[in-house]
Formats: structure tokens, C-alpha cells, sequence
């Protein structure tokens, strides 16, 4: 919180996306069906994930932050066998709530979870309030 005082605002989301990942397909580390509005990255997102990405991996980490960010806001989850989300009802979902698709979001807290396992197993390891 010394390094970052607050979150930077997102703007209105740009997108809407309902899928299903399997584990061990490129680039899935989970099995795991969700839904989630998709938002933009700015500049202040970039330099406050540069901020964090230093505070995690040290200065000059041998581990590289893959940029531009892909910000989300997960909606819902669900196992990724006979799920039962699906994009018709996520959209229409959005849609009937006007000020999830038409406000700017300010983030009230940051939170670092352990997701390991099963959705069940998922801990929450810390949480940094920003108001």
C-alpha cells in the first residue's frame, strides 16, 4: 500500500466471455468453467503491475512480466463437466444490469490467493484494503 496508494480506475468493460479450460491444454494451469466482463488495460495498470511484479520477484527477477495486462472481473464459476454457464445467459445477464456494462469500477481491495487444487482448496493468503 506504500508503493501503491490505490488501484488505478477501470473503465466500462469492453467484453463478455463465458469458457471452459481444461488443465494441461496450452496455457490452462485449471479445469474450470467461469464467466467474466473483460476490461482494458491504461498505462497506470501497467506501471502498478510493474510495482507489484518487483515486490513478488525482487528487482531484475529472473521471471519477466508478460505485458499488455488482460484485466477481468470474474462473474461466476463452475465445474468444467455438464457446466451449466453458457455465453446466451452470461450476455443476458449483463445486459439487464445496466451499471455492470456502463460505470467505471474503482478497486476497493487487492487480494493474493493460493489456487492450487480444486476450487474448494483455494485460499485466500492475504488482502490489502485501499478504503
Amino acid at each position: 500500500k506504500d508503493k501503491i496508494p490505490a488501484w488505478p480506475k477501470f473503465a466500462k468493460p469492453v467484453g463478455v466471455v463465458q469458457d471452459i479450460a481444461v488443465n494441461g491444454q496450452p496455457g490452462q494451469v485449471c479445469s474450470i468453467a467461469w464467466a467474466e466482463l473483460t476490461l482494458a488495460t491504461n498505462p497506470e495498470h501497467e506501471a502498478a503491475l510493474d510495482i507489484l511484479y518487483e515486490i513478488f520477484h525482487g528487482p531484475g527477477g529472473a521471471k519477466k512480466r508478460v505485458a499488455p495486462w488482460k484485466p477481468h472481473n470474474s462473474v461466476a464459476y463452475d465445474n468444467p463437466e455438464d457446466s451449466v454457464l453458457n455465453l446466451a445467459d452470461t450476455i443476458t445477464y449483463m445486459a439487464s444490469k445496466p451499471t455492470i456494462l456502463g460505470k467505471e469500477r474503482r478497486v476497493q481491495a487487492l487480494s493474493l490467493w493460493n489456487t492450487e487444487g480444486k476450487m474448494e482448496d483455494w485460499e485466500c493468503l492475504d488482502r490489502i484494503h485501499f478504503f
